[in-house]
């Protein structure tokens, strides 16, 4: 799992402790009570696969990991002061090659991520020093992008992460937490309005657990050593 998917299934699996934790609430919308047993099969499932997508990759992607998070705060960071670059100035074509979000970026495959590191920095090389000062992205911060593009390029190109992709894990992750969002969204989103006037501090104790807390690592973090 990266960052993102790990923050994001912390969050289902307290939603799943919050109604267990009150079961007759839970009882008195018996679709929102399936659908939180969906859930929680689906966390279990998640939990099980994450634990032989680490002992298949463990030692060997620990650098590529590093790698991505670093490539995904940074591409987070200039892109954003992009944006707002593109929207002082009403540059609307710039805006949406550059309008993407953290969840967004959590989500792209490392391929995509690559295409989407691509973009930003084309787009970066366009402005003057001056102008990325003024939003907030130093030369040392631009030197960051650039530099850890290319370092993620290199590790994605590695044959034995091939095999590793192929092992399928990666994949039933993916489609795992993306059936997990379309119940949150589309079924229990949807019925837990009604515990607004049924069961207030549930509604508040579901809302919080749905908050998605994604610690980013600090600039200045250590990148450790790469491992065969």
């Amino acid at each position: 799992m990266n960052n993102y998917q790990a923050a994001k299934h912390a969050s289902n699996k307290l939603i799943v402790t919050e109604a267990r934790n009150n079961p007759t609430v839970v009882s008195l919308i018996p679709s929102f009570a399936t659908g939180i047993n969906r859930l929680e099969v689906i966390n279990t499932s998640i939990d099980a696969i994450g634990i032989q997508q680490a002992k298949n990759i463990t030692g060997f992607t620990d650098n590529k990991s590093f790698l991505r998070n670093e490539l995904s705060d940074s591409v987070l960071d200039v892109s954003g002061a992009l944006y707002s670059y593109a929207n002082e100035r009403n540059n609307k074509d710039l805006a949406a090659k550059v309008n993407f979000k953290e969840a967004a970026i959590g989500r792209l495959t490392n391929a995509d991520l690559i295409i989407t590191a691509g973009i930003v920095l084309d787009e970066i090389h366009k402005l003057s020093m001056s102008d990325l000062i003024n939003e907030g992205i130093s030369s040392s911060e631009t030197k960051l992008l650039e530099d850890s593009y290319a370092s993620f390029k290199t590790a994605n190109s590695e044959p034995r992460e091939a095999v590793i992709d192929r092992s399928g894990y990666t994949q039933q992750l993916a489609d795992l937490f993306a059936e997990a969002a379309d119940l949150k969204k589309n079924t229990l989103d949807r019925l837990v309005t009604q515990f607004q006037r049924k069961a207030p501090d549930f509604y508040a104790k579901y809302k919080a657990a749905s908050i998605i807390i994604y610690k980013r690592a600090a600039k200045n973090t250590q990148q450790p050593d790469a491992k065969a």
